[in-house]
């Protein structure tokens, strides 16, 4: 049995925040119990939670060249977009400097030229606009106490929309069941020509939305997934199977 050993602890406006190791597992936590997010110490850039990991199914939709990451916790999304998309350029925001601190001395984030993090509230960075749009947006807003519910507001999705090429795609983790968040579903597929949903497993359901329809046959995502389940060190083909 791994006994968790606190690394780091502290505390600022928006709560707590500590570092543990537990075993060969290093976990960011808002509260007691909480795992924001959890990286293996020998394998960085190998995701370890399963939402994380079904929200790369949108590699079989969209080639990014650009990424904007709403939402950085201990950066490990950044880290394996960056370890498996040769030269994708990738911004990152989030709205507690305490957290891009412990991301950047605990958590072994990547530094490149192609890698910006931006301290601000998601919402008010998307408004400001960006110099360029993105091919794809993954927004994951989590507090200590579940889903910040801005993420699933229409003023926040239309943000996200402006600012995603016209061939983009929007990539949303938010907690519960499909059944619950049918208003959302029905919302996305005004502005997306493809608009599909994973329950990950672990309680959250994870929402992928094309602006336009993405034409590849079940065989040839199995086969990209395949591939990516190769590079990314874990199996994206049982997350496929069970997309809608």
């Amino acid at each position: 049995m791994n006994i968790p050993k606190y690394v780091y602890t502290d505390t600022d406006k928006y709560g707590d925040i500590a570092v543990i190791d537990e075993g060969d597992r290093r976990i960011l936590s808002f509260a007691v119990g909480d795992e924001q997010s959890v990286q293996l110490k020998a394998q960085p850039h190998v995701l370890q939670h399963s939402y994380t990991q079904a929200m790369m199914l949108s590699l079989l939709f969209c080639q990014p060249k650009r990424v904007l990451l709403l939402g950085l916790g201990a950066g490990c999304m950044l880290s394996t977009l960056h370890s498996v998309i040769p030269g994708v350029r990738i911004s990152a925001v989030e709205v507690r400097q305490s957290v891009i601190d412990i991301a950047k001395r605990y958590f072994r984030l990547p530094t490149s030229k192609k890698i910006d993090i931006h301290c601000a509230e998601a919402s008010e960075f998307l408004a400001s606009g960006m110099t360029k749009k993105v091919d794809l947006i993954m927004t994951d807003l989590y507090r200590d106490t579940g889903m910040d519910e801005v993420q699933v507001s229409k003023e926040y999705l239309d943000l996200c929309t402006a600012q995603l090429k016209v061939n983009g795609w929007l990539v949303i983790n938010c907690w519960g069941e499909s059944s619950e968040h049918l208003q959302l579903l029905d919302y996305l597929a005004v502005d997306y020509a493809d608009v599909r949903h994973c329950e990950s497993g672990d309680g959250n359901l994870v929402i992928f939305a094309g602006r336009q329809k993405d034409l590849k046959s079940q065989p040839d995502l199995r086969e990209l997934a395949l591939k990516f389940s190769s590079l990314l060190e874990f199996n994206l083909q049982r997350f496929l199977s069970k997309i809608e």
